[in-house]
């Protein structure tokens, strides 16, 4: 029997009502933590679920023809209606925890209160990698509603020094003013349609600190009204929304690589003791990674181990960091060579697990900044992400395994609703 009063699970079965309920913690929990997902368009289609596409058709609008008719005229031609439609072809996405029955982490989780590990952990693993599938498909734009600080023409032409042009800002929104842009509806009562730049913090920084920058902090225009969530402040009638997933560790231009000299395990890596007060990682853990070369890199840099598979030539014999590799971790060298050659330790340890000759980069970190001038992002559904509690399939019944799933694409939608700027940021 399983007892569902205090929220403690003493079964691996969920009935149908208490899938239902979870379910919509976990929706509450990406609904109020997530900064990114809130700017999408959600289409459901509970079908797709069977067929893993999702189509819309949407119908233009007529044009009408505005000359004059002939007062003899007794037919019109009728004005013509024609379609666009949108694929979405859904992908299975999810995570999962496994705790053993004696593992101190399942007492911190109330032994086995999957109302606290929907709002906690599992919750948060869900909100991070939803919130980065967005952020991809904000990349996504076309190439046509792309821009570079600087001269630059590419990313992999950006300097760290080609810090965010804040006249870019104002001449993005008239761009989409032109297209006839609906905006995005504020979430305050009668606050009526806005253009909204979500970008990094370093972004947020350097327009503050740019010469003749008129910057209004969000405190002077809201202070009664609900701004968006990590809202900023505004420049030239653009509202900026702040969020460290759009700064992204070395994903431009190489400066320093080398490659892991044999595969790695998860929890290695890390030393005993960062910054002083920190016990990092496990007792048995590995304290280092070996690479081919640590003298291209200094205590401080912040590096990507990333999958030589999906690494992108960056045109000057480099192999950067593509957003697309949901393999890359990016950590803080705290320490080299410490009782061998060639070895790094980092502020914390790997968290997955990464192959013999998979990158080791330090690169160009590029800050990029979207402009929303309305839902041009569509988040497709055909099985919402819900939580499940897998049955124990070792031989003691001691593993337990917290998982959640999700059918879902994010996607460009109405790509002409949208611009992205591209650039690098200040080191200060």
């Amino acid at each position: 029997m399983s007892d569902y009063a205090s929220g403690a699970l003493y079964s691996s079965s969920l009935p149908a009502g208490q899938r239902a309920y979870y379910e919509q913690v976990l929706l509450d929990t990406l609904r109020t933590q997530s900064i990114l997902v809130p700017f999408a368009i959600m289409k459901e289609d509970f079908r797709a679920r069977d067929t893993g596409q999702i189509v819309y058709t949407e119908v233009f609008d007529p044009e009408p023809n505005w000359n004059s008719v002939a007062e003899s005229t007794i037919w019109l031609t009728g004005q013509h209606l024609d379609s666009r439609t949108v694929n979405i072809g859904l992908e299975i996405h999810g995570g999962t925890i496994k705790v053993s029955d004696y593992n101190e982490l399942v007492n911190f989780w109330a032994s086995g209160d999957l109302r606290g590990l929907c709002r906690g952990k599992l919750g948060a693993s869900m909100v991070t990698e939803l919130d980065i599938l967005m952020r991809n498909a904000i990349l996504d734009a076309p190439a046509a509603y792309k821009h570079f600080s600087g001269d630059a023409t590419s990313r992999y032409e950006l300097a760290q020094s080609d810090v965010f042009d804040v006249n870019l800002g104002g001449l993005v929104r008239v761009h989409l003013e032109e297209r006839d842009i609906p905006g995005v509806m504020s979430p305050e009562d009668g606050g009526g349609e806005v253009i909204v730049g979500i970008t990094s913090p370093r972004v947020i920084y350097d327009i503050r600190k740019a010469e003749g920058s008129a910057w209004l902090d969000v405190q002077n225009y809201h202070q009664t009204g609900r701004p968006f969530t990590n809202e900023a402040g505004m420049w030239d009638a653009v509202r900026y929304v702040k969020t460290n997933r759009m700064r992204m560790f070395n994903h431009g231009k190489v400066i320093a690589q080398t490659t892991l000299n044999g595969a790695t395990v998860v929890g290695q890596g890390a030393k005993q003791v960062v910054d002083q007060v920190y016990n990092v990682g496990q007792s048995t853990s590995t304290r280092y990674v070996t690479v081919t070369d640590s003298s291209v890199f200094s205590v401080g840099d912040m590096v990507t181990i990333h999958y030589e598979g999906a690494a992108v030539d960056d045109g000057d014999g480099g192999f950067a960091v593509p957003e697309s590799d949901g393999t890359q971790e990016t950590r803080r060298v705290v320490e080299l060579n410490a009782g061998g050659a060639n070895r790094i330790s980092f502020d914390r340890p790997l968290m997955k697990e990464h192959a013999d000759g998979d990158y080791v980069t330090r690169a160009v970190t590029i800050h990029a900044t979207g402009f929303m001038g309305g839902p041009s992002i569509v988040y497709g559904v055909g099985e919402r992400p819900h939580p499940m509690i897998l049955p124990k399939f070792d031989d003691l019944g001691m593993i337990n395994r917290f998982s959640w799933r999700g059918f879902l694409k994010f996607q460009q939608y109405r790509p002409e609703w949208i611009e992205v700027v591209e650039s690098g940021g200040s080191n200060t």
